[in-house]
C-alpha cells in the first residue's frame, strides 16, 4: 500500500514522503480499513512539526481520522466486511488502516464519505469545548478564529443555547456569513480588539474566550473578559506563547486554561462517548458536512494538498484521496 509518513520531525512538506509498505493484516478484535477520504487537520501539521501532545515513533505514520469501508476482519471482531466507516486513529493517510473494530463508527446512510472523514476531531472539539466553557443563556462567548470549522460548529451550537457570541476575525471577508448565524464580528483589522468587544457587549466583556491561536491575540483576549472570566486555549495557530498580563490573574481574577481533546474525551464513560458520538452524528445527517470542502486531492499530490490547507483565507477543508 502506499503511506504518507515522516521519518524526522520539519515541515509538512519537506519531511513528509510516499513510501509503499506491504498492506497491512488484521489481528483480533481488529478490522482493516480501505481509507476513502482524509482531512489535513491542524492537529496533522502540528504532530509532523513535533509541537503536539503526542511524541512521534519514527518513521511514523500520520493522519488522526478518516473515512472508510471495513475491507477485512481479525478473529472476533465485532463488525462486517463492506461497512461504511469513521475512523478514529493514527496513521489515516495511507490506503489501509487496522484499528480495533471499537474505534470505528459505522456510518447511517445519510451521513457522506466528506462528512465521515471530519467527525472524529472537529465536531467533537466543538462539543466538549461548549461543555468545558460552562457559559449559559445571556452569556458573552468571544472566539478567535472565528470563520474556522470548530469556531462556526461552537458558534452554531451556543446561539442554540442562547448564549451570545462575539467571533473575532483578521480580516472582514467573512463577516457576513458569520452574522448570519447569529455572531456579533469583531474585525482586528479594523482598530482595537478590547474596545470593539467593550462596544458589542456593552461594557459586560466576554464570560469565556476560547482560543485558537495563542501568542500575542490570547492576550489580547483576556483583556476583552469581565471580572472572573475564562481563557480556553486549544489551538497554537500563531506557534507563539500567550504572554499573560499577572494584573488581570490578580485584580480581576480572570484565568487562562488548555484544552485538548484526547484528553477530554480520556475523562468519559463509554456511555459519554457513545452519547456524544450519537449526537454528531444526528448533526451530520441533518447538517451534513461539518465544514465545506474547498478542494480534494490525490494521496499522491499532498504537497499542493498542504500548501492549499495553509492558504491564508482558505474556508474549507481540504481533503486527500485514494
Amino acid at each position: 500500500m502506499r503511506a504518507l509518513r515522516f521519518h524526522r520531525y520539519g515541515e509538512p512538506a519537506d519531511v513528509l514522503r510516499l513510501d509503499r509498505l506491504d498492506d497491512p493484516e488484521p489481528g483480533p478484535g481488529e478490522v482493516r480499513v480501505r481509507i476513502t477520504l482524509r482531512p489535513i487537520n491542524p492537529a496533522d501539521l502540528l504532530f509532523v512539526r513535533g509541537r503536539y501532545g503526542r511524541r512521534a515513533a519514527f518513521p511514523s505514520p500520520v493522519g488522526f481520522e478518516a473515512s472508510g469501508v471495513i475491507d477485512r476482519c481479525g478473529p472476533g471482531a465485532d463488525a462486517a466486511a463492506g461497512t461504511r466507516v469513521a475512523v478514529d486513529a493514527l496513521g489515516t493517510w495511507q490506503e489501509f488502516a487496522v484499528v480495533p473494530a471499537r474505534d470505528v463508527v459505522p456510518l447511517p446512510a445519510g451521513v457522506s464519505d466528506e462528512a465521515a472523514c471530519q467527525m472524529m476531531i472537529n465536531p467533537f472539539t466543538a462539543l466538549l469545548l461548549l461543555r468545558a466553557s460552562a457559559v449559559v443563556a445571556g452569556d458573552w462567548l468571544l472566539q478567535s478564529a472565528g470563520a474556522s470549522a470548530v469556531a462556526r460548529m461552537v458558534l452554531r451550537e451556543a446561539r442554540d443555547r442562547g448564549v451570545r457570541c462575539v467571533s473575532v476575525v483578521r480580516d472582514g471577508r467573512h463577516a457576513e456569513e458569520l452574522r448570519k448565524h447569529g455572531a456579533e464580528v469583531a474585525d482586528r483589522s479594523e482598530g482595537d480588539l478590547a474596545e470593539r468587544v467593550r462596544e458589542v457587549t456593552r461594557g459586560e466583556g466576554a464570560a469565556v474566550a476560547l482560543d485558537a491561536v495563542g501568542g500575542r491575540l490570547g492576550q489580547e483576549l483576556m483583556t476583552c473578559l469581565r471580572p472572573g472570566g475564562r481563557l480556553i486555549v486549544y489551538g497554537l495557530l500563531s506557534g507563539d506563547p500567550v504572554p499573560v498580563e499577572p494584573a488581570d490573574l490578580i485584580f480581576r481574577g480572570v484565568s487562562a486554561e488548555g484544552f485538548w481533546l484526547p484528553e477530554r474525551l480520556g475523562r468519559l464513560s463509554l456511555r459519554e462517548r457513545s452519547e456524544l458520538t450519537a449526537v454528531v452524528l444526528r448533526r451530520l445527517e441533518s447538517d451534513g458536512a461539518p465544514a465545506p470542502v474547498e478542494a480534494v486531492y490525490e494521496l499522491g499530490d499532498h504537497r499542493q494538498a498542504l500548501a492549499h490547507a495553509e492558504r491564508p483565507g482558505r474556508f474549507g477543508k481540504i481533503l486527500l484521496a485514494g
